[in-house]
């Protein structure tokens, strides 16, 4: 019977030597389904065979106590893989099941690891016979060719692997120095089947199911296969469910019907609806229900939700879990601790989240100003949800380390009876913890992996912090990954949030489920203004004019000409100058007459502490890390009586910023001035900062506002006995100015890596290729093959252990075929653009790679005739000339021919694009010689620079609302007869409301205003209720009038807790009636039974406080 590796045999016929290796391969796929450890162990064998063979083709001697490990992470090994990472996967795939094979006490290998080992097995041993020469054709694996039992004998190969020195020596010298990669071929549809099956068995096999071989075998614990069952609408009654996943116990946790790949996914879901019914009525029990195509699996839970796609199947606990949830109530304890949250606006975003999701939405996003608290509002929000058995579990994930820290702390002081743990690269994190806190880049590390510490269902509850810097790129997999409620909090204003937020948080009105901005929150006292320094520097405004310098500064610009004449190729006499342009300032060439006139301004004027001694604390913006650097240079020499900890560098490339960042926020503690590049723009809080620099242009409106929010956050007691009032900023480079114009600022732009932007480009020159007049040229025909092959490698190199490779598989998966690449339609090359994100990025030469674009773009120009590539010739043309003074160097010697024809007029005119792809390959790996440019190089000057303070600098939106005037006349007119009445619940009269309404409507603002600001709530129509809401009530006073009704006896700890929940009412509210109680929230409260005979005296207490404000004109 024939077999996948039967190939070797022929190869053995010519060099006897391949017949081992054929032993160890074909023992691995004869055991794989009936004895899979000694499979696994047996490919493991096969792999290390092949990587000492190879090695000793590479002249490499093996010590004998070389373990496999050790010969795969010698650099030769790593050579002869040169980046191939599908290769390097199954390499890795079929050591780690080996491994577990070989050794005791290791997780034992079953038939579907088994599986997965062989079929990488097969890759690999086609991988290397490919790049040995030995074959030239690589037959597709076939899954219908493993056998299913043993059907002959099989030959023994205990022994361990040895060098085979025919095979070393058939194998010609340059193949081993050189190495192709194959292009695998697909398998059959027959084989695809079974593959798929596997592929649902691995999903499983991830989730932490053991999987049962005998088709209708049944137990506990298991994920059993072709389960019969009863009931079904077919002439017998009888169906076969693929799966059922059972618990311990022997209830239906979950059934499965799967579909192949060919099917759309929805296509099972009926069937898989109907099993489902017939499992819950024979075992009283309905599992959840899952239906699935191999490439998309949705999920049904029973809890009310719709259908939504999963990545993965859920492990037992998780199914357990979700099946438990279908008991809970709709969320009806509102109750939030005071302790975590006590301000209004707090307990409505908390409220609008839970209504939320009561109306069975998965996803939600709050917007809250910098400093108004967002962590506190999550912990209040997990708080409530814990309580009302919605959520067990938590993940918490940000950005930097710096924010996981801050919000583990915040919630770990706040949760006191929660465990928690925080996930690190560096120590062993508490896995059963119910509240993880991570950065995005943990969390992949931790599931974009083989082995996957979290199941899809780990989480109940995922918080999002600032969730408009986490939704792009390889990150937006985690959503998609985990199975969970998902709540996101941004302080970005809500008109600057983009599409994409909205998108992925489900809310397809563009709306946040609540938002508390920054104005609203100055206006109500929670955060504090700013005032704005707006300077203005001629060098950064306008650059530095050569002709307008006097001689003696003229002479300090020396160093940059001759650096700049020693690029250009000119001679050290010849004469030399230009402008310099404002946008090379402190990107180019940093000046310290600029940075000491910033800082004097800053010292000078900055807000001071400590009776006017110190600067308060301060954060300079700098544009770069030499920026950064020089600032901090020029000020220890500005002011050496400050010490160096005074004013100190944060920012990536200083060793401990984290805990320079902990001793800026204490305010007894230096540095007083923080300089930073990117570190300490989001997310840091340090609530005494007085000042704010920004040394730097700032382009995202997003960015500027939470720069601006470093700035905003209450310090009670900052100065003594006096409260933080306000901060300064110091906007050096008109940012306002920017703002001011551009409101939006600028549009985000998508930055393509170089891998993207090759990729991107041989797609459409190998599709402009396919013409026939491309094919019938041999060269031509030559390029679009190469192309496809590099390109048809790059896609099939996606590891399907990549959460976000999984998520795009179907996109991904047909383009595996090289068939597929035969002749690509516009439709393939953008689907194939839009997965180019994906693919892995060597660390390869950078300017190497920017010379294939500069040659491809030229390539690209020869076949599309709507391509201009003037600009791209430009630059080979330059860097010719520049490697030709290089010429010294043997590698560029070598080239020099080349070198010289593409800066001659007759290249150009007559070059074809073969002949662009033979100086792509000969100059590419030249031209790092030139990697020192301009870019590179920064230069220190000092230039007299022209400062200037406007009188007013312009505002960004920050606008006096009706509410501020609503606030400011309230707090002072305390002296009004009216508003006393309101504070101390005194009834009003006619003539009170009367002039309430005249204040309100006519002289603070129209009724237009009030009536937008009152809008939909019930207090729009009575002034006083209104007043009540914005100015808070006294709930001494309150507690007092509720005591005459009650003749003066003692309130219990609980009726003292339900006076609250009406207090809390009416600050909401303004008002209330006993109508109120028959509706939520006030309904779900055991009145009767907590006031019993005062009960009546609760009710005229009510009557009291509404009829005190509802005499009308």
């Amino acid at each position: 019977m024939a077999k996948n590796f039967d190939y070797i045999l022929l190869l053995a016929e010519q060099v006897p030597g391949f017949k081992r290796l054929h032993e160890y391969c074909d023992i691995a796929e004869s055991l794989q389904t009936t004895y899979p450890e000694a499979s696994a162990n047996s490919s493991r064998k096969a792999l290390e065979w092949l990587v000492k063979n190879m090695l000793k083709m590479k002249d490499v001697q093996i010590d004998e106590r070389e373990t496999l490990n050790d010969l795969l992470h010698k650099p030769e090994t790593y050579a002869f893989i040169n980046h191939d990472f599908k290769l390097d996967d199954d390499i890795r795939l079929v050591k780690k099941i080996g491994n577990s094979a070989s050794h005791d006490g290791a997780e034992p290998v079953k038939r579907v690891r088994a599986f997965r080992c062989l079929r990488a097995l097969y890759n690999v041993v086609a991988g290397f016979m490919y790049r040995w020469g030995a074959m030239q054709q690589i037959p597709a694996f076939d899954a219908t060719l493993v056998p299913s039992r043993i059907i002959e004998p099989v030959i023994d190969a205990t022994d361990e692997p040895q060098v085979e020195p025919d095979v070393v020596n058939s194998v010609p010298k340059e193949n081993v120095a050189h190495p192709q990669a194959p292009c695998m071929p697909t398998e059959s549809l027959a084989s695809e089947a079974i593959t798929r099956k596997n592929l649902i068995d691995y999903m499983l096999i991830e989730a932490g199911w053991d999987i049962l071989d005998v088709k209708g075998d049944v137990q506990g614990g298991k994920a059993c296969i072709e389960v019969a069952v009863e009931g079904m609408p077919t002439p017998s009654g009888k169906g076969y469910a693929d799966y059922v996943l059972f618990s311990r116990g022997g209830k239906p946790l979950a059934v499965i019907e799967a579909k192949a790949t060919t099917h759309e996914v929805g296509e099972g879901r009926r069937q898989a609806i109907l099993y489902a019914e017939a499992l819950e009525r024979k075992y009283g029990v309905k599992p959840v229900i899952y239906y699935t195509n191999g490439f998309s699996t949705m999920v049904i839970d029973g809890l009310g939700y719709m259908d939504r796609a999963v990545y993965s199947f859920h492990s037992m606990d998780d199914l357990e879990r979700l099946i438990q949830k279908r008991g809970r109530a709709e969320i009806r304890d509102l109750r939030i601790n005071e302790n975590i949250t006590n301000r209004p606006y707090q307990l409505t975003a908390v409220k609008s989240i839970v209504e939320w999701l009561n109306q069975k939405h998965r996803r939600g996003l709050l917007v809250l100003a910098t400093g108004t608290g967002k962590t506190r509002v999550s912990i209040s929000l997990c708080d409530v949800l814990m309580r009302n058995n919605w959520v067990k579990n938590v993940l918490f994930l940000a950005d930097r380390t710096a924010l996981v820290n801050q919000a583990h702390k915040s919630y770990e002081a706040l949760l006191p009876d929660v465990s928690m743990s925080v996930l690190s690269e560096e120590k062993e994190p508490d896995m059963q913890a119910r509240i993880m806190f991570s950065t995005y880049q943990t969390m992949i590390n931790y599931i974009d992996k083989e082995e996957k510490k979290f199941t899809v269902g780990r989480f109940d509850l995922i918080v999002i912090d600032e969730a408009h810097r986490s939704v792009f790129g390889r990150y937006g997999a985690i959503f998609s990954y985990f199975d969970s409620l998902l709540i996101g909090l941004t302080a970005t204003p809500r008109d600057e949030i983009d599409r994409s937020t909205y998108d992925l948080l489900q809310l397809d009105n563009g709306t946040p489920n609540y938002s508390y901005d920054y104005e609203e929150a100055v206006a109500d006292g929670y955060l504090v203004p700013y005032k704005t320094l707006q300077y203005h520097s001629q060098i950064m405004e306008t650059g530095i004019k050569w002709d307008d310098l006097p001689k003696e500064q003229q002479d300090r610009l020396e160093e940059v000409w001759t650096y700049e004449k020693n690029l250009a190729g000119m001679g050290a006499d010849d004469e030399y100058h230009r402008d310099i342009d404002s946008k090379e300032i402190f990107n180019y060439l940093i000046n310290n007459n600029t940075i000491d006139k910033v800082l004097r301004e800053l010292m000078d004027k900055g807000i001071k502490v400590q009776s006017g001694e110190e600067v308060g604390k301060t954060i300079i913006f700098a544009m770069n890390h030499l920026h950064a650097e020089q600032i901090v240079k020029r000020f220890r020499e500005l002011y050496p009586e400050k010490g160096e900890q005074y004013c100190q560098l944060i920012d990536n490339y200083v060793k401990y910023a984290g805990a320079l960042i902990l001793d800026f926020g204490e305010p007894e503690k230096m540095p007083q001035i923080a300089v930073s590049v990117d570190m300490l723009d989001t997310g840091v809080d340090v609530p005494s900062i007085l000042n704010l620099v920004f040394f730097k242009r700032v382009k995202s409106k997003i960015k500027f506002m939470q720069m601006i929010g470093r700035g905003t956050r209450l310090c009670p007691g900052l100065f003594g006995n006096e409260d933080k009032k306000q901060f300064y900023i110091f906007d050096w480079c008109n940012n306002f100015g920017y703002f001011s114009v551009n409101t939006e600022g600028a549009d985000p732009v998508a930055v393509q890596s170089l891998t993207e932007k090759l990729f991107s480009l041989r797609l459409d020159i190998a599709l402009a290729l396919q013409w026939a007049a491309h094919q019938e040229k041999e060269e031509d025909k030559k390029l679009h093959d190469e192309l496809k092959k590099i390109l048809h490698a790059q896609v099939d190199s996606l590891s399907m252990a990549r959460i976000d490779v999984r998520e795009k598989m179907a996109h991904i998966e047909p383009y595996r075929s090289e068939e597929a690449w035969t002749c690509l339609s516009s439709v393939d090359v953008a689907q194939l653009k839009g997965i180019a994100y994906l693919l892995p990025r060597p660390s390869e030469n950078e300017a190497a790679k920017k010379f294939d674009i500069l040659m491809l773009q030229l390539q690209l120009e020869k076949v599309d005739s709507t391509v201009n590539a003037d600009k791209c010739r430009t630059g080979v043309i330059q860097i010719a000339k520049l490697l030709e003074k290089k010429a010294t160097i043997p590698i560029v010697k070598a080239r020099i021919e080349t070198i010289r024809e593409v800066q001659t007029v007759q290249f150009w005119e007559t070059c074809t694009i073969d002949r662009l792809e033979r100086v792509r390959k000969e100059l590419r790996d030249l031209v790092h010689v030139l990697e020192e440019s301009r870019n590179d190089r920064k230069f220190v000057i000092d230039i007299e620079d022209t400062t200037s303070l406007d009188v007013e600098a312009a505002r960004v939106v920050l606008k006096a609302t009706y509410k501020q005037r609503v606030l400011d006349y309230l707090s002072s007119h305390t002296d009004n007869v009216a508003l006393k009445k309101i504070q101390n619940f005194d009834q009003l009269t006619t003539a009170d409301i009367e002039e309430l309404q005249r204040i309100f409507w006519e002289e603070l603002g129209t009724r237009e205003e009030y009536d937008e600001m009152t809008g939909g709530k019930r207090y729009r129509n009575n002034v006083a209720a209104f007043i009540r809401v914005i100015k808070g009530i006294d709930r001494k006073k309150a507690l007092e009038k509720y005591t005459h009704f009650i003749k003066d006896e003692n309130l219990t700890s609980e009726q003292e807790q339900y006076l609250k929940n009406i207090l809390d009412y009416i600050s909401v509210n303004g008002d209330i009636q006993l109508s109120d109680f028959t509706e939520y929230p006030l309904k779900q409260y055991r009145w009767r039974d907590v006031f019993g005979p005062q009960f009546i005296g609760l009710k005229d207490f009510i009557r009291e406080v509404h009829n005190v404000i509802s005499i009308t004109a």
